[in-house]
């Protein structure tokens, strides 16, 4: 498994809330739109705002499904592993913090950041969700990929560094 896609659908996963919620207002504001026609009045056809809804309706579904890939493959992780990657990724927890709240050497930490990677990323790939299945479902979406592009730039975000 690529890790690069496995980290981006846990960075997506720590960014849900938002991504949900900017989907829901982009849904709402074409629905009111519809009301009295006002869609119409700025040159958007009736078809072609049914067609954004349910392109933003679509985009939904893959990122809460997403929520459910990714919590799987946490969920059976051994849990010092899982602890070590939330803190990493959803806690934003440094390195250094992380060796310091558990009194373990930094190396030490390195070294179970990059082992609870490998671990996730194989519950990943155990359950289909291959680098392959990723990119077909998530290669396209304009968050996803974002973050992805993201974490290939950063050099101080790689799989080594998450």
């Amino acid at each position: 498994m690529d890790k690069n896609w496995s980290n981006t659908a846990l960075v997506a996963y720590s960014l849900l809330p938002k991504i949900v919620q900017e989907l829901d207002s982009g849904i709402e504001s074409r629905i009111k739109s519809s009301y009295q026609s006002k869609h119409l009045k700025i040159g958007v056809s009736t078809e072609q705002l049914i067609g954004e809804i349910l392109t933003l309706t679509e985009q939904k579904r893959k990122i809460v499904n997403l929520r459910f890939i990714v919590s799987k493959a946490l969920g059976d992780m051994k849990e010092d592993s899982r602890k070590m990657l939330i803190a990493r990724v959803m806690k934003k927890m440094t390195f250094q913090k992380i060796a310091d709240s558990t009194g373990l050497s930094l190396r030490t930490v390195f070294r179970r950041v990059s082992s609870a990677e490998e671990e996730y990323a194989r519950n990943l790939a155990g359950y289909g969700y291959t680098e392959k299945w990723l990119e077909r479902e998530y290669g396209k979406d304009k968050y996803i990929c974002a973050i992805k592009k993201r974490l290939q730039e950063e050099t101080n975000f790689t799989a080594k560094n998450l």
